[in-house]
């Protein structure tokens, strides 16, 4: 979760956001429309605050029977923080109009040894999936590693760009030939660079197959992604995709440098050791609140329906607003979301700890 400096201005928006809205606008209101959700992979008194005063933000989705709720009230949850009951200043949820905390998507694509696949990405799957199934306002960028960490490209709405970010990040793959895997440690850096923008939600997709070899910790990138409020979704490479790619990817024959059973994990004991990894994956994704993917397949139609269900589930997340009291102190809090109003769902992923 991630806390940051608001303006006035930012504060006045969430106020007139919060207000019940005129009569005859209230007649055209979405009723509480249901979005499909993905199949399992794996009113407070408003206060008024000062130039210097702190939001803090919660995301959260309500789901229920039929998919997420659309339209979600103030009055229907409470936003609590250490177990104290917080006033909420903004809450944008799925059917807001123009929302002012925005989806920021980043790819993060292995690129070591013989994982990637030059065909994985095209402009079908990013413009006609990703982008279409994303809010207007969303954008993509794209990191690729191997021994090390590579951005070419930083969130945008331009197809075209990704596209050629992609094919950087596939000639980059080429030079970290036998360089190892610095996954974690890659993934920490991105979460703790900069978001683009003041108040975005940011989410994290990551194509690997779990296996670090270069001294990076889970723990590390999962400290980081929290404390950025960077959502992990982790698409797992599975054992018949890197069989494929040894023997046909990009990158030619030969296994991966400092992972037991070479040349494929032909051995058990190195099929077991990437068994294990990955479920180092499903603990990144589920600490952050993310899921895992794990395809038999990486065929255009099983990759398009991964990408729709990780924006869908972008799309319909809610954004709630708080403006803590005292100082900060570097002090770890929980905060936790809430339903009062049962009847609206449940709430899966309304929990997180950050610093402040």
């Amino acid at each position: 979760m991630a806390t940051r400096r608001s303006s006035l201005a930012a504060v006045a928006l969430a106020v007139a956001a919060l207000a019940p809205a005129p009569p005859a606008r209230s007649a055209q209101a979405p009723a509480q429309a249901q979005a499909p959700a993905p199949a399992d992979a794996q009113a407070p008194a408003v206060p008024t605050f000062g130039v210097s005063a702190e939001l803090v933000y919660v995301r959260f989705h309500v789901e229920t029977k039929a998919g997420y709720a659309r339209d979600v009230k103030p009055e229907q949850i409470r936003v609590l923080e250490d177990g104290r009951e917080q006033k909420i200043v903004l809450l944008e949820t799925p059917s807001s109009r123009e929302r002012t905390v925005a989806p920021q998507v980043t790819l993060a694509l292995d690129v070591s040894g013989s994982v990637m696949d030059a065909k994985l990405l095209d402009e079908a799957l990013l413009r006609d999936v990703l982008f279409a199934t994303l809010s207007e306002q969303a954008t993509v960028g794209m990191c690729a590693f191997g021994g090390e960490l590579f951005c070419p490209v930083e969130p945008t709405r331009e197809v075209d760009a990704l596209l050629d970010g992609f094919r950087k990040s596939i000639e980059f793959g080429y030079q970290q030939h036998n360089q190892g895997t610095r996954l974690y440690a890659s993934l920490a850096d991105i979460a703790k660079a900069p978001a683009k923008g003041e108040k975005v939600q940011r989410a994290l997709v990551v194509f690997s197959d779990g296996l670090e070899n270069r001294g990076g910790k889970l723990d590390e990138a999962v400290r980081a992604a929290s404390d950025a409020d960077v959502r992990v979704y982790a698409i797992k490479l599975s054992q018949a995709f890197r069989e494929q790619a040894i023997a046909t990817g990009p990158f030619g024959a030969g296994g991966r440098g400092g992972a037991p059973g070479g040349g494929g994990f032909g051995g058990t004991s190195g099929r077991a050791y990437y068994d294990y990894k990955k479920l180092e994956l499903d603990e990144l994704a589920e600490r952050t609140g993310g899921r895992t993917f794990e395809p038999g397949t990486l065929e255009p139609r099983v990759l398009a329906d991964i990408l729709r269900r990780i924006a869908t589930e972008i799309t319909m997340e809610c954004v709630a607003g708080y403006a803590p009291e005292g100082d900060s102190t570097g002090k770890r809090r929980k905060v936790k979301v809430e339903v009062v109003d049962k009847s609206i769902g449940k709430i899966r992923d309304g929990e997180r700890t950050f610093a402040r």
